[in-house]
């Protein structure tokens, strides 16, 4: 008798890259640069050492940067401003790389997990016959996708590598994913045949099915999407607050970027938007030109948005005009990867590599393709290694259902990837920030409510809750946490600035004198609070996408709205201090006596 069991079979190419640091040698040609500028001819003496080996070292360094030639007043080789910084922070050369792709063919079954070259195992895609017992999907069981088949694919070339080679990632343009079932005979397994790669869960399956001659049901699998806590560092400079702040820092970004740029926003505004006045204008020009001149040094730039809800095809539509604006003549035709079609995500992102072997990440309530920037925007900048990698991780999950954005997924996984194997900026080496130990924790829609409830239960002297709007679920979602935390602790602010659905201002002065005594609610017209974020005692913050007065976030759509917890010391105070200080003076609150 045979068994079909439900498996997967992906085929792709691997990108291996080998990684080499440098000889004594080269280090010793380095600092005799450094201390005696001189020739090939002076080093090769004074170190005792054939001039053809200086020779190929100097071509090395050359190549890297870390030395050069100056020509007056006479022809010398010295080491550079990078070089220099090298010598005297006393860091690593920079590491020297070279790439090669492999072709992958694997099959992931799922009754044990196991992962089998393709080579190794029999598939059937249509399995009939009286003697076949097949072992079908779950009903439920979510399609596999470039991004949950990666660290499959490790896992098969980890035993593959040569010494001083990494799996870098995936070439998912051209990969293929496929329905199908691994085919075992049972008569074979009886004597203890399997294919190479067959894991101990699934022998036990296989097992029980001979004992019983009846296959158990699969069930579906749950998979994390968010990373679980993880301590960092972060800068208390980096919340970034405000209008004006959003455009300087959308600028910088887009021009220190070298290599890729993503930007997710949840609407994309049209070039003829009637409610734009002229600064609305000027402030999304910006943005544009920004984003042009990043093209124009060939960077590659991905642009997405979030909303579903697009009547006449609005945002595609701007988006398809940006497209065309920024691919100008065509001179930059392959630079610009803009998608006509939503990610279904409320979330708000802008990342890209930071032109020195990091990469940066803002994430929070910006609508980067559709904002005036009139409004008071909160945002959280991440750069410390690992943490951009986890955020990476997430926006990559957020675009990755979409079928043209297998190019962007790519780009994400390739930098996600770097960044954690610890390269680090060699600029970055000689400015120290003032950074301080931090704990972060990547929110999911539904996992909101739980962590502001607890939130109101657990603060210390302080609990300010910000949202642009005030709907339905303002209640349960906001104002009872408010009560609970001023039956204890004497600053419990609510902020808002908009009112959705059936809301009128009667409702919300209701609420008001409920919580007399009890917490403070401001209505903020001008400016408009835009900001959603949650600040509790002194060192708590999370800065997010999500309305926490007019939303529900559901755990069927975890990644519809994205946020970002972070805990050290004096970060809440930080935040807040930025934010009163652009709200009008009756709105900035005091703590009750």
């Amino acid at each position: 008798m045979k068994l079909h069991i439900a498996a997967w079979h992906y085929r792709a190419r691997a990108i291996i890259q080998r990684v080499w640091g440098w000889s004594p040698v080269e280090e010793m040609v380095l600092l005799r640069l450094h201390t005696a500028p001189g020739t090939i001819e002076s080093v090769a003496r004074s170190l005792s050492l054939p001039d053809q080996i200086v020779e190929a070292s100097v071509a090395r360094l050359m190549q890297f940067g870390l030395i050069e030639m100056q020509l007056s007043p006479t022809p010398f080789l010295t080491t550079s401003a990078v070089g220099k910084e090298l010598v005297h922070t006393d860091r690593p050369l920079p590491e020297r790389t070279v790439e090669r792709e492999v072709s992958i063919s694997l099959v992931y079954e799922r009754a044990g997990h196991s992962i089998f070259r393709r080579k190794d195992v029999k598939l059937e895609t249509n399995p009939s016959g009286s003697s076949v017992r097949v072992v079908g999907f779950p009903s439920d069981d979510p399609p596999e996708t470039d991004d949950t088949m990666a660290g499959r694919v490790q896992a098969l070339v980890a035993g593959q590598l040569r010494p001083g080679e990494w799996m870098r990632g995936v070439r998912s343009i051209n990969s293929v994913i496929q329905r199908t079932y691994v085919v075992f005979d049972l008569d074979e397994v009886r004597d203890g045949l399997f294919p190479e790669g067959t894991s101990d869960e699934l022998k036990l399956f296989l097992g029980e099915a001979i004992k019983t001659g009846q296959p158990a049901q699969l069930l579906s699998v749950p998979r994390q999407v968010a990373p679980a806590g993880f301590r960092t560092q972060f800068n208390p400079d980096s919340f970034v607050v405000g209008s004006d702040e959003h455009l300087d820092r959308f600028e910088k970004i887009a021009d220190d970027a070298r290599r890729e740029l993503f930007v997710l926003s949840t609407f994309v505004a049209s070039a003829d938007d009637e409610k734009c006045d002229e600064k609305c204008r000027e402030n999304r020009e910006r943005i544009v030109k920004a984003l042009e001149r990043a093209v124009q040094r060939r960077v590659h730039v991905h642009l997405f948005y979030g909303t579903t809800l697009d009547e006449n095809s609005k945002n595609a539509n701007a988006m398809e005009a940006l497209r065309v604006r920024l691919n100008g003549r065509n001179l930059t035709r392959g630079y610009v990867q803009v998608h006509r079609n939503p990610v279904a995500s409320h979330a708000k992102f802008l990342a890209a590599d930071d032109g020195r072997d990091g990469a940066v990440v803002l994430l929070g309530s910006c609508n980067w393709l559709s904002s005036p920037f009139g409004a008071v925007e909160v945002s959280a900048e991440v750069r410390e290694d690992m943490a951009v990698a986890n955020l990476l991780d997430i926006l990559r999950k957020i675009v990755g259902p979409l079928s043209e954005a297998r190019r962007s997924v790519e780009a994400l996984n390739f930098i996600s990837a770097d960044l954690r194997r610890g390269k680090q900026s060699l600029a970055a080496a000689t400015q120290p920030l003032r950074e301080t130990p931090a704990v972060m924790t990547v929110l999911l829609a539904d996992e909101h409510e739980r962590v502001l409830r607890a939130a109101a239960h657990d603060a210390e002297h302080r609990f300010v809750c910000c949202t642009n709007r005030v709907g339905a679920t303002m209640v349960p979602g906001v104002f009872n946490p408010a009560h609970a935390a001023g039956q204890r602790i004497g600053d419990v602010r609510v902020y808002y600035s908009r009112r959705s659905g059936p809301i009128k201002p009667r409702h919300v002065a209701r609420q008001r004198e409920r919580l007399i005594g009890m917490a403070s609610i401001f209505g903020v017209r001008e400016p408009q609070l835009h900001a959603k974020f949650l600040a509790w005692g002194d060192d708590d913050v999370i800065v997010t996408s999500m309305n926490w007065a007019s939303q529900s976030g559901l755990a069927e759509n975890p990644l519809d709205e994205i946020g970002l917890r972070i805990q050290g010391e004096g970060l809440a105070t930080t935040l807040l201090k930025k934010f009163e200080a652009l709200l009008p003076a009756d709105a900035r609150g005091h703590p009750r006596a």
